[in-house]
């Protein structure tokens, strides 16, 4: 997803729905869920939404309905799919999934595997298991993943098609995306079988055919929530589901689950619209809310158009975790098996936002998990800004010297008593980083009160407006040059945004990092007025665009509901948006 020129207009744009397992009127608590009985409804308010973005066309992922088709009343619901997705205006194709023509061969589930006529009632009412189409300068394919590792005939069938298909549609200089039910993976390309993912050697052929051919993305749907993964040239893409979440994946959260254990957690519900450019696509994640069921003032279905009307200006300090991989319980769907997942929700939060700078401290860099996930990301198109305190050590040069490709910032963050020797640290930072770099201060969050009876343990960084008049007589006497050093401001949460972003803006033409720190009480009070937040917050972004050379951080995206000075973010600890969220979205949107 490269970026592209401000206000580029698609060539294309589809959608991609999936898992909507659809139930009959008459159904019922199954497994003690009410929202079963939301399945229809939900997906009907799926059809408005799409009708109301007017895509191209619409790729359905499979479990397009919920009973299995050894079921007497699966075809009665597959009529009613057929009933419901009819209204849709675009172009619709449809693949099977696990609940339209059997579970993919596996030795551990009881549910029945998919046979050589399991697909009759699908084919009759959706046509062609596999399947393909073109548009001016793209190729979409289909596929029937179920079959893969079978060793049935249509699967050998298919593969011959699909090194056809693939190969004749590269020769044409046709961009390549492929859907599918099952995804090849989740987290990673190499990790074991499990219920969620496609077994070996289906696999890893797919994965070298599509490596080959550079295919741009792969769709897939099955896990009911949003992950996005890098291989080599391919962006792999599951799909939230449009009927509910898989619920054993709220381990992915740091609180409890939400409704349901978690399997009605409806913010996650919704689809991808995706537009395609002359050189790129992007992901513009929608959110139904179950139905569409949210309060009228927030848009549900207008996207924010990340790349077309980027602002690099916006960023957001990462200080929760985000980029390590979480063990999954053994249980359920996987009782003998342990999966591991990220949190991709955050990343999702990101896409919907349109926001792709993020700041994170230097051990993210060093950790070599989380630095993998740092350059998927970077595939993806974010760009990452990093701090370190002190002059840096050979460890930290010799990270930035083989790894400082991944970052666009290094802020250089120093106590106040190591201002002499701030011009070594410079020089030993240029001679590893080709990036900007930038220098902060260490500072108190609040001044002490000087009572005797208090003290301050907590610190922040960065310079303030009162610092701006010393800091060019401070950088003077540096025995380096530091006309191209950046500076980072910090904005207090007790302070007025938009009047000290302007007296910042103001005071200082140097290019600048502003720490953005979100409203807080103290350090143990909690904030949480959704109403002040999204004040505070739509009053800096508005100040924010008329600065020059600035980008502004956020500081904390997630919300901080433990430790000192508890507070909220623009999201939850489940990733799911807040008021500030969408008044952030909104503010975007006027300009």
């Amino acid at each position: 997803m490269p970026n592209l020129k401000k206000a580029e207009k698609p060539v294309s744009q589809f959608a991609v729905i999936t898992d909507s397992h659809i139930r009959l009127a008459n159904a019922t608590d199954e497994g003690g869920y009410a929202s079963n009985r939301l399945s229809l409804e939900r997906a009907n308010y799926i059809v408005q939404a799409i009708n109301h973005l007017q895509p191209d066309f619409v790729v359905h992922l499979g479990d397009v309905v919920h009973p299995i088709p050894l079921l007497e009343n699966h075809e009665e619901a597959v009529e009613k799919a057929f009933e419901i997705f009819s209204e849709i205006e675009a172009d619709v194709y449809i693949l099977p999934g696990n609940h339209d023509i059997g579970d993919k061969p596996n030795a551990w589930l009881p549910a029945p595997v998919v046979k050589e006529d399991s697909h009759l009632i699908f084919s009759k009412y959706w046509g062609d298991l596999y399947k393909s189409f073109s548009t001016e300068i793209c190729h979409f394919i289909c596929l029937d993943t179920p079959i893969m590792n079978s060793g049935f005939q249509r699967e050998k069938e298919q593969q011959t098609w699909l090194e056809n298909e693939i190969k004749n549609a590269k020769e044409k200089s046709l961009r390549i995306f492929v859907f599918m039910h099952y995804p090849l993976f989740i987290c990673d390309p190499n990790e074991p079988t499990h219920y969620d993912n496609i077994a070996e050697p289906a696999r890893s052929w797919l994965l070298e055919l599509f490596t080959k051919y550079k295919v741009e993305a792969v769709f897939s749907g099955h896990v009911h929530n949003p992950f996005v993964g890098v291989h080599e040239d391919t962006i792999h893409y599951s799909v939230p589901s449009t009927a509910f979440i898989r619920p054993e994946y709220s381990e992915l959260a740091t609180v409890g689950p939400a409704d349901e254990f978690g399997r009605n957690d409806f913010a996650k519900l919704g689809f991808f619209l995706v537009k395609v450019y002359a050189d790129g696509h992007e992901i513009l994640p929608i959110r139904t809310y179950g139905a569409g069921k949210l309060d009228a003032d927030i848009p549900q279905t207008e996207p924010y158009q990340m790349l077309g009307a980027k602002s690099p200006m916006l960023g957001v300090t990462l200080r929760r975790g985000w980029g390590r991989r979480v063990e999954l319980a053994a249980d359920g769907l996987d009782e003998f098996k342990r999966k591991e997942a990220y949190r991709d929700s955050l990343l999702i939060a990101l896409l919907e936002l349109g926001v792709k700078s993020l700041r994170v401290p230097f051990a993210d860099l060093v950790n070599a998990d989380i630095r993998q996930r740092l350059s998927d990301f970077v595939k993806l198109g974010f760009e990452f800004t990093t701090y370190s305190l002190g002059i840096p050590d050979k460890a930290t040069m010799a990270t930035i010297k083989v790894h400082g490709n991944l970052l666009r910032n290094w802020e250089i963050i120093f106590p106040q008593k190591s201002l002499p020797q701030l011009g070594t640290a410079i020089r030993l930072a240029r001679s590893v980083f080709s990036g900007q770099l930038f220098i902060a201060p260490v500072v108190p969050i609040k001044e002490d009160k000087g009572d005797g009876k208090t003290f301050q343990h907590f610190a922040s960084h960065g310079f303030s407006k009162e610092d701006a008049s010393q800091i060019e007589s401070w950088l003077s006497v540096l025995d380096t040059p530091t006309d191209d050093i950046g500076l980072t401001f910090r904005v207090s949460p007790w302070d007025d945004p938009a009047t000290q972003l302007h007296e910042i803006d103001q005071a200082s033409q140097r290019v600048k990092l502003i720490n953005l720190q979100l409203p807080r009480l103290d350090e143990g009070i909690y904030f949480n007025d959704n109403d002040k937040l999204s004040s505070f917050i739509v009053d800096a972004y508005k100040a924010s665009q008329t600065m020059l050379n600035t980008t502004l951080f956020i500081d904390t995206f997630v919300d901080s509901d433990r430790g000192y000075y508890p507070r909220i973010g623009l999201i939850d600890r489940r990733f799911n948006p807040r008021p500030a969220f969408y008044a952030l979205k909104l503010a975007s949107l006027e300009k």
